[in-house]
């Protein structure tokens, strides 16, 4: 298993799946090991703060419009309920040895299905079907070898290492807490992502970004308050003097078209 014991860790107030399984190297307090315990502890918060928001969700709310088009409160917390059985799906089967396992078996109507079937539920069905949804997630975390972590792969539509499965699973649980749109019983804006997830989303969504760009096109992101950095190889060059907030709004998809500066390129849907 990818847990360690020892009394100098019991009661750091992290997760088993975060806490060392190795020595630290002598003097350094650094701990190699394939487990991403960041991510775990960062996604591991985030499960924590999105249960504590839905304990304030009634069905007036569930029946509410969330901050994506088409979807209620109730649609969003099924998704989250939904994707956390997906990944712990993922991860037993890694550590069966039954190689990769699509995200969404039945493919997107299945998604979808499942989704719709849910999101009309009671609010007390949908925060236990949440809660013990992250559950069974987090102990699939907890039970994975290390060597299932360093070896696995997940998602055989588009394979992914276990801890970049993590990191996806990080992404959705901060990104749909914000689209929930729950400000007023509590819920975060955009300014209030945790500063550990707005690093990883930045390196991992810019890496990204020149196969989403139009072949035209030159961008240089220059946030201000990290190093600007270019993508692209167009003729056209468009400078985004932007926040890192703004910036990753636009994208995730979530800076509406009318807001976007015009010279912004469009780019193609995140993923």
């Amino acid at each position: 298993m990818a847990t360690e014991t020892r009394s100098s860790i019991r009661g750091s107030g992290l997760p088993p799946s975060a806490r060392a399984t190795h020595a630290p190297s002598p003097g350094t307090g650094y701990q190699p090991s394939p487990v991403p315990h960041d991510r775990l502890a960062g996604v591991h918060a985030g499960h924590r703060r999105l249960l504590a928001l839905t304990a304030a969700v009634d069905d007036a709310v569930v029946a509410r419009p969330s901050l994506l088009a088409g979807w209620t409160v109730g649609h969003l917390l099924t998704h989250l309920a939904r994707d956390a059985d997906s990944h712990t799906e993922m991860f037993e089967s890694a550590g069966a040895g039954a190689g990769p396992h699509p995200r969404y078996p039945g493919g997107a109507a299945q998604r979808d299905a499942d989704i719709e079937a849910g999101a009309s539920r009671p609010a007390a069905a949908i925060r236990d079907d949440l809660a013990a949804a992250v559950a069974r997630l987090e102990r699939a975390w907890d039970h994975t070898h290390i060597e299932v972590w360093r070896t696995g792969l997940a998602r055989s539509e588009a394979p992914a290492s276990l801890a970049d499965l993590v990191f996806l699973r990080w992404r959705e649980v901060e990104i749909h807490t914000v689209d929930l749109g729950l400000a007023d019983l509590g819920g975060p804006g955009w300014a209030d992502l945790p500063s550990a997830y707005v690093d990883t989303e930045w390196a991992w969504t810019a890496a990204c970004l020149p196969a989403r760009l139009p072949p035209e096109v030159t961008v240089l992101l220059a946030p201000g308050d990290r190093p600007s950095r270019a993508f692209g190889a167009g003729p056209r060059r468009v400078i985004l003097r932007a926040s890192t907030l703004e910036t990753l709004r636009w994208l995730t998809g979530r800076l509406p078209g009318a807001v976007a500066p015009p010279d912004w390129p469009t780019l193609t849907p995140w993923e």
